[in-house]
């Protein structure tokens, strides 16, 4: 990160931030997509069953992975501060923490997720599935979540074109790995389902060990100083969850409600399973974008709050929400159009392509809310502001969607699109409190900056 003065120097300093995390992210929501495509291409059965495990995972693995993220605005603001000797201890405690975190996700998924998949009614081969394919799935737990901490690293000291290239190894890694434990190829075992839950986590383990690699290698990183371990520091470790518990919470509100309509769906046909969660796993890729522009934010804007520039944080906050509606406007004109075509990636049966196509067209529409929602949530975390928008997020998401979905469900013959609705709906809701949380900073910053003028003759 450096400063910039001109509106042109911010504009290019953005995109060099903005594409290498866009690339990422389509990178890192590609091992899911890459794990559902190949198992509908398996069996359909196996689709419902890795889909709805899909559909458990989510929420808690972006809940940890939101909460390691808070690694970005601390560092960020040391940066504005010019406090770079700062760096080294952050990152140490946050590898800390994410390894800790990590062995309570593996807890849950090993404990927990069988009792919850086997008494929601699903059927047996499809519960059997969703079942092994977590188990293997958890094995990569450990390197997802150090993985997570390298490239909050990178991504706040600006090099996102570095956790880019790191990310993109992960693509041909997922699908190697699981055509040979999906199909049994080579003479490996054929897993089905579950071995796309193990070749994601041996990717993920590759990943760590290239990534680490190149950490202690690059000369950029060398006068961090990261090759002499820091000792554990509970009060920055406070710190640390602090800030990262609301984030990971407000993110954990959001896509958990995407996997409760996912659970919700068990009591319609294995087809509506399947096409709800093809065309949800596809919207996730979508959703790439917004994610993308919302992370850029919270680096630009955390380094510029951080050195208390603020009009400098606000040019960068318009520029990054005009960014996300040019490229709203081009994704949902390629889904609208290809909506067919990008169901039969997912499976060749033409009631389910008809099906998959609906829900894919639902989706435009609560794509287009994130497009409003998700770069507030990345300006906010930019100042430091995580636990108003945590409960914001809360009541944004779960005391709209599921309320209304149901109402819908029994008020009308919508069936499974009367959640989608709902999901829409609460997405609006949310921006609308994201926004008026952001203006409400503002305000605050205005008062405090004329009191500091009023002040200031006077000393």
């Amino acid at each position: 990160m450096y400063r910039t003065h001109q509106f042109k120097d911010k504009f290019v300093l953005f995109l060099k931030i903005f594409f290498p995390i866009l690339i990422y992210q389509f990178a890192n929501y590609s091992a899911s997509f890459v794990d559902t495509t190949m198992t509908g291409q398996y069996n359909t059965m196996d689709l419902a069953g890795v889909s709805t495990a899909t559909s458990l995972w989510n929420p808690f693995f972006t809940f940890l992975t939101g909460i390691v993220s808070a690694m970005v605005p601390i560092i960020g603001h040391h940066l504005g501060r010019g406090k770079k000797e700062e760096v080294a201890s952050d990152f140490y405690q946050f590898i800390y923490l994410a390894f800790g975190l990590s062995l309570v996700l593996l807890g849950m998924v090993v404990f927990l997720a069988p009792p919850v998949l086997n008494n929601i009614g699903l059927e047996a081969q499809v519960a059997a599935v969703a079942v092994f394919y977590l188990w293997y799935l958890s094995i990569g737990i450990i390197p997802l979540l150090l993985f997570s901490v390298i490239r909050s690293l990178l991504d706040s000291l600006g090099l996102t074109k570095l956790s880019m290239y790191l990310m993109l190894l992960l693509l041909p890694l997922n699908s190697g790995f699981n055509y040979l434990l999906i199909y049994g190829a080579f003479g490996f075992p054929e897993l089905g389902g579950a071995g796309a839950g193990l070749g994601t986590s041996l990717a993920y383990w590759v990943l760590l060990g290239i990534s680490l690699l190149v950490l202690f290698k690059q000369e950029r990183l060398k006068a961090l100083h990261l090759e002499k371990p820091i000792p554990l520091n509970i009060d920055k470790i406070k710190e640390g969850v602090q800030l990262g518990l609301p984030i990971g919470g407000t993110v954990f509100a959001e896509v958990a409600i995407f996997s409760v309509v996912g659970l919700i769906m068990a009591k319609f046909s294995s087809l509506i399973i399947a096409s709800h969660q093809s065309a949800m796993n596809f919207s996730s890729l979508m959703y790439a974008f917004p994610m993308s522009i919302s992370s850029a934010m919270a680096i630009v804007v955390s380094y510029e709050v951080g050195a208390k520039r603020f009009e400098d944080a606000k040019i960068y906050a318009r520029l990054g929400r005009v960014t996300a509606l040019v490229f709203a406007g081009l994704t949902l004109s390629f889904l609208y159009i290809f909506r067919d075509r990008v169901a039969s990636l997912y499976g060749n049966d033409s009631q389910f392509i008809e099906t998959t196509a609906i829900f894919l067209t639902y989706s435009l529409f609560f794509q287009l809310a994130d497009t409003f929602a998700a770069p507030l949530q990345g300006i906010l975390r930019g100042y430091k502001d995580t636990i108003v928008p945590f409960y914001l997020g809360l009541i944004g998401y779960w005391g709209v969607a599921i309320p209304l979905g149901y109402l819908l469900d029994q008020a009308t013959d919508l069936g499974a699109f009367a959640y989608w609705i709902g999901l829409i709906a609460s997405l609006v809701v949310s921006g609308c409190l994201y926004q008026w949380r952001l203006q409400t900073i503002m305000k605050k910053i205005n008062w405090e900056l004329r009191w500091e003028d009023h002040l200031s003759p006077g000393v």
